[in-house]
């Protein structure tokens, strides 16, 4: 994944922190680097952004993960995590 804006849009979910591109790529690829776990990063995503941007953001397979019980588990608050769960309802049954 080499992709520009793709990095950028993932490294605007960690504000806070100093963290390089080939970081965001080491979080996606090997699902966790310098204590940054790919399921924090997908939390992040459904905590900060919206629907729309996660859809055209993210591939098949990493949708799929970030509705997945382990990352809406994350989400607070509760409601949050409900909507994500009706969507993946709808999405993937």
């Amino acid at each position: 994944m080499k992709d520009t804006g793709r990095i950028e849009f993932f490294k605007g979910l960690y504000g806070d922190y100093q963290i390089s591109d080939d970081d965001v790529v080491k979080i996606l690829e090997l699902g966790e680097w310098k204590g940054f776990t790919r399921k924090n990063l997908l939390g992040r995503l459904l905590k900060y952004r919206r629907w729309y941007e996660i859809k055209e953001i993210l591939t098949p397979e990493l949708l799929e993960e970030a509705l997945s019980d382990d990352v809406l588990r994350t989400l607070f608050p509760r409601s949050l995590a409900q909507k994500y769960d009706y969507v993946r309802k709808i999405l993937y049954q």
